[in-house]
């Protein structure tokens, strides 16, 4: 989890990219020097001005107009390599800490449980660590510049005061109004950028599932109906994007009403002081002026970055929302390390409910497992087979009883050492973008190409593999798109069978092949559970008559135990589900 950050600010963003900063005080502190320095030089015409009237126009000192222009001269050479070397400073930090965060964002993503995976639309979670993670870079740069501009302006308004308080004091009669104005429009400015970017996140999530779906959408020639969908999506998208840029275009226009009300106010007043009381010099007033002049510009940025910001901040706190989710927990109470081999699994009064559900999804569950054995779960869909297969690698943890192995409760060890036990074959086999060879050996780092062979030919892998041109090393295409469904699900199984498991779950490997990659599969299968304990979900009984356990479910609960024998003489569920499949049985085969 993050930890409580120093800095108590409502945004989330700003206190944590401060918090980062902490991290490079050195390069921070440089550049805040850089940046002071180089505001301090674009002040000095407003220093200047007074004797280029006072010394050089009205006395008429030559020597005095040499040194004026050669300090000008002098200070805008200065400022630029000052400015030159601030900004490649502050770029720096902003990028490396803008990295830090979006590495720490990652890490905590692949951390986090299953259900924060099922409880968030993908597109949503990409839009988040690509598009709005790229915010918080342009949010560093920002805060740098409004610190330079802050300091210029208040640089500037120093020389104000040191020529006239009072004249300093009428000219700031409506610094109030500015910052009311500011703090108006900063409010709606963040309202309307967080829906503003809710809503690029949701048509980015309609985008990503559009494009994995592409052929269903073609089968049902549904290709008009998605461009109708995506409009709307963007119409949204624009409609709240414009909203934000009128509520931030107000505020320029009436920042320049109330900047001309300043010029104003001081010209009257100053020349009074000038030509009435004769208390201010001619080059006082004009210092006084220029400074003035010189203030509006940053005030104006100020101003356009604070709205910038203010568009900005929503989309980078929707990155560091992330970090605030819970991570999975390692163990719980005492850790203790665990035995590779399995000498009994047992189900212990197990319930679980969804977040969010009603109704549980495993009730009352307890069964007994032994070391080696074949435990079939069979039922309806939503009877809890999957959920039960998901809390045995703590994809989810139970809601009251326990899951124990060798008599410990599988929440005492490790998560990492743990689920390295446990090999799993899913319905629905994703391979990563790579070589055939990578994706063997996902699991193991260390493994050698003598291993990676030995696993492919248990698995029946071999033979189709070196058919292709360039054999082990032949790139399986995004998700494995260029393999058959039957040949990825045996890459799957030759990746189970390398990392060696203890406990392996075969979730339904069979259910969408054809006969030829059903038999080669379920071939490699049975070389896979041997020696292991192994739980198996099959809609096609035919593949598990030989289980040691068939466990009957339907409703969250068991129903039946048995072997395929026992449950057919039992005359109940199991019999009613295999008659449904291979129809009625003769007493003498029960």
């Amino acid at each position: 989890m993050k930890k409580k950050s120093r800095f108590s600010f409502s945004n989330k963003s700003l206190a944590t990219f401060l918090e980062y900063s902490l991290n490079h005080k050195m390069l921070l502190i440089t550049s805040i020097v850089l940046t002071f320095i180089a505001s301090a030089l674009s002040a000095v015409p407003a220093w200047l001005s007074k004797y280029l009237v006072d010394e050089v126009l009205i006395k008429k000192d030559v020597n005095m107009l040499v040194l004026v222009i050669g300090g000008l001269v002098g200070a805008t050479l200065l400022k630029g390599v000052v400015t030159y070397v601030a900004d490649i400073k502050s770029s720096y930090v902003t990028e490396v800490i803008r990295r830090e965060i979006k590495q720490d964002i990652f890490k905590h993503l692949l951390y986090l449980p299953t259900s924060y995976y099922k409880r968030n639309k993908l597109g949503d979670i990409m839009a988040r660590l690509s598009g709005d993670a790229s915010t918080l870079g342009k949010i560093g740069f920002m805060i740098f510049d409004l610190m330079k501009e802050f300091i210029l302006a208040l640089v500037l308004m120093a020389r104000m005061f040191q020529v006239n308080i009072v004249l300093s004091l009428v000219s700031l009669t409506v610094l109030p109004a500015v910052m009311g104005l500011i703090r108006k429009y900063t409010k709606k400015l963040r309202k309307s950028g967080r829906k503003r970017q809710d809503i690029v996140g949701e048509a980015t999530s309609f985008t990503q599932e559009s494009l994995l779906g592409m052929s269903v959408i073609k089968s049902f020639s549904r290709e008009e109906k998605y461009q109708e969908y995506y409009s709307e999506w963007t119409q949204q998208e624009f409609d709240t994007s414009f909203k934000t840029k009128k509520i931030g275009a107000k505020v320029s226009p009436i920042n320049e009403v109330l900047g001309t009300v300043m010029v104003a106010l001081v010209a009257g007043y100053g020349g009074y002081l000038v030509v009435v009381k004769g208390t201010l010099t001619p080059g006082d007033l004009v210092s006084f002026v220029t400074a003035l002049g010189l203030m509006q510009s940053p005030i104006k940025k100020l101003v356009k970055r604070n709205n910038e910001l203010q568009e900005r901040l929503p989309s980078a706190d929707r990155v560091i929302e992330i970090l605030d989710e819970e991570l999975e927990k390692d163990y719980y109470g005492e850790k203790v390390e665990f035995n590779s081999n399995v000498e009994n699994i047992s189900f212990e009064d197990l319930n679980f409910t969804y977040e969010n559900g009603t109704e549980p999804a495993i009730k009352d569950f307890n069964l007994d497992v032994k070391p080696g054995e074949v435990v079939a779960l069979v039922g309806k869909s939503g009877s809890g087979k999957s959920t039960l297969v998901n809390l045995i690698p703590r994809f989810y943890e139970t809601t009251s009883g326990s899951i124990k192995i060798n008599g410990v409760d599988t929440k005492n060890y490790s998560l990492k050492d743990y689920r390295r036990h446990i090999g799993i074959v899913p319905q629905e086999t994703f391979l990563f973008s790579g070589t055939i060879a990578s994706n063997i050996s996902y699991g193991r780092d260390n493994a050698t190409p003598e291993e990676v062979i030995e696993a492919a030919k248990m698995a029946n892998a071999y033979d189709f593999i070196m058919e292709f041109e360039n054999g082990f090393n032949t790139e399986v295409g995004e998700r494995g798109a260029l393999l058959s469904g039957g040949q990825k699900q045996r890459i799957a199984i030759a990746r189970a069978l390398i990392q060696n498991p203890q406990i392996m779950i075969l979730d339904e490997a069979t259910s969408a092949l054809d006969t030829e990659s059903e038999r080669l599969v379920q071939d490699a299968l049975d070389k896979l559970m041997i020696g292991r304990t192994t739980f198996v979900i099959a809609h096609r009984l035919s593949t598990i008559i030989n289980a040691d356990k068939i466990v009957v479910m339907d409703k969250a609960e068991i129903k039946e135990v048995g072997s395929h024998n026992e449950l057919l003489a039992q005359d109940g569920i199991y019999k009613k589900l295999y008659e449904t499949q291979f129809g009625k049985i003769k007493e003498e085969e029960v």
